[in-house]
């Protein structure tokens, strides 16, 4: 078995999309379609499945709502047979190079959790020129994520509490405890778009539920891993921001009073116990 043969056994390419009909074949359109690849949509888009499906090697999920990232992360997760799982948001741009080079690191650290690339200022993509050179850290970012099937599938992936935000270091920090590593590669680098993964029509309600759940997030994690005391102590100053500015910018702005007014929210119902479950 030749070398790329050994990396389309091993390793699959999973992506979790919302509303990204506009920027999702960009997103494969430089990687090698030998690679299997599983897309969860969180949605019931239809027409979306049957257009994405027409790329070779590729399947479609349909979650028929919005389940969150690591809900639906999970759902392809365990789909997913191989060794790797290659997880990339919509809104970054890879290609075949730069995943042969992470499976080439991740294939040689002993106990491995997660390894991701760098993220980088520049424009297009630049690739390694230390193919073996990598750092273990404490945690990394979920843009792009080459994960260890085997050892996230011990830890149950991601904790579905989460809808969006720290659910990624809530994995490291569990695989971490685990005895598993996390690595950043040192010279492989990526291009993230954030916020590009949706049809930019949805920004200004995007933006009112990502604060919405930033802020649930930010204390369920704390409390998760430090417990009540601590997680209150952390964010009770920005409940208490929240709750002022909601006021001044009713006045005065109406966007920054609905951004403001769901950060409040958020941390209300993450102090309550609620789920998040708040949706646009």
């Amino acid at each position: 078995m030749n070398n790329m043969n050994k990396i389309y056994q091993d390793l699959e390419i999973l992506t979790i999309t919302y509303r990204s009909d506009h920027i999702i074949e960009k997103c494969l359109s430089n990687i090698d379609t030998n690679f299997k690849t599983t897309i969860v949509e969180n949605s019931d888009n239809h027409l979306f499945k049957e257009k994405i499906e027409k790329r070779k090697n590729t399947k479609c999920i349909l979650t028929n709502s919005n389940l969150g990232f690591g809900s639906a992360f999970n759902i392809g997760a365990k789909q997913i047979k191989s060794k790797y799982i290659f997880h990339l948001n919509p809104d970054v741009s890879v290609n075949t190079e730069i995943i042969h080079e992470l499976y080439e690191i991740a294939d040689q650290i002993d106990d491995l959790g997660i390894i991701s690339p760098k993220e980088s200022e520049e424009k297009t993509t630049i690739l390694s020129q230390n193919k073996k050179s990598y750092a273990e850290v404490d945690y990394v970012k979920g843009f792009v994520m080459l994960v260890n099937n085997f050892n996230c599938k011990s830890s149950n992936y991601f904790d579905e509490n989460f809808f969006l935000y720290l659910e990624e270091i809530d994995l490291c920090k569990r695989l971490k405890k685990a005895n598993k590593k996390i690595c950043l590669a040192s010279n492989i680098y990526v291009k993230h778009m954030a916020g590009q993964s949706h049809d930019p029509k949805y920004s200004e309600r995007m933006e009112i539920q990502r604060n919405w759940h930033y802020m649930w997030s930010l204390f369920y994690f704390n409390k998760k891993h430090k417990g009540y005391l601590k997680a209150y102590k952390i964010t009770f100053g920005k409940f208490v921001s929240a709750f002022f500015k909601t006021i001044i910018f009713f006045i005065f702005s109406k966007k920054k009073y609905y951004i403001y007014k769901h950060r409040f929210l958020g941390l209300l119902n993450s102090y309550l116990n609620k789920k998040s479950k708040f949706r646009i």
